[in-house]
């Protein structure tokens, strides 16, 4: 049976971490503007990067968690049947990470800085802003040989890459780490203690016509199923992993 994963942070630098990243794999799946419409997708993705980013230096944070991983990682050496080349060249990954993250110049700030992506985003705002009359520097851009604008491109997102390469690698060892167990959902709410966690993952069966709406923080979350149409909610059986 097919089922659904959904993911909810309990803190603000998660809450980062997963719209970030969301946001690079939609920049990612457009990159190369093979079909109509990518090129808005992609402007929009970049600039809601710009801004969250403006908001927020996740670098410190970033680096602080990878180096976790990577203790937590040493610990596991010692286990039977490990393997200890892929174990060492994660740990190594993890270090010139950890220590690039806090060197580097902030993020987005060139971006910031780009005449083109400034253009864009003083009239993206603005319904059917981006019409050649508003923005006559994205229609010249628009017009340009692909390979140029491919080379526009790569060059904003080699300025995100390490962004990139951190954010995945963190994400992946916390959901690969996090372990799925059964539990049910009284009338369709359950609720429990946050106990350090960063990031809850519901694993919930494809086949019912229910969404979970959660609501947390630190110390607690509840999650509460709500039906698709206006049918009543009984017993909710689900998996639930706590990432820490």
């Amino acid at each position: 049976m097919s089922s659904l994963v959904y993911e909810y942070p309990l803190n603000e630098k998660c809450r980062n971490y997963l719209r970030l990243n969301d946001l690079l794999q939609q920049i990612k799946q457009c990159r190369h503007l093979t079909a109509s419409g990518q090129t808005v997708a992609l402007f929009k993705a970049l600039l809601d990067i710009i801004e969250l980013l403006e908001r927020c230096d996740i670098r410190t944070d970033l680096a602080k968690d990878l180096s976790i991983q990577k203790e937590k990682l040493a610990a596991w050496a010692e286990a039977p049947g490990i393997d200890a080349a892929a174990l060492a060249q994660l740990e190594q990954q993890l270090a010139e990470l950890s220590q690039q993250l806090p060197r580097s110049p902030r993020f987005g700030q060139q971006l910031r800085e780009d005449k083109l992506l400034t253009a864009i985003r003083s009239r993206f705002a603005i319904p059917g802003g981006l019409c050649s009359f508003d923005v006559p520097q994205l229609h010249y851009w628009l017009h340009q040989p692909q390979a140029i604008q491919q080379q526009d491109i790569d060059g904003w997102l080699s300025q995100l890459q390490l962004l990139q390469q951190g954010l995945e690698l963190q994400l992946t060892l916390w959901r690969e780490t996090g372990q799925f167990q059964s539990q049910v959902a009284s009338n369709g709410f359950f609720q429990d203690d946050a106990a350090n966690t960063h990031i809850i993952r519901l694993r919930v069966p494809a086949d019912q016509a229910i969404y979970p709406v959660v609501s947390g923080n630190k110390y607690r979350y509840t999650i509460r199923f709500m039906p698709v149409d206006n049918h009543e909610i009984g017993n909710v059986e689900f998996e639930l992993a706590n990432i820490k």
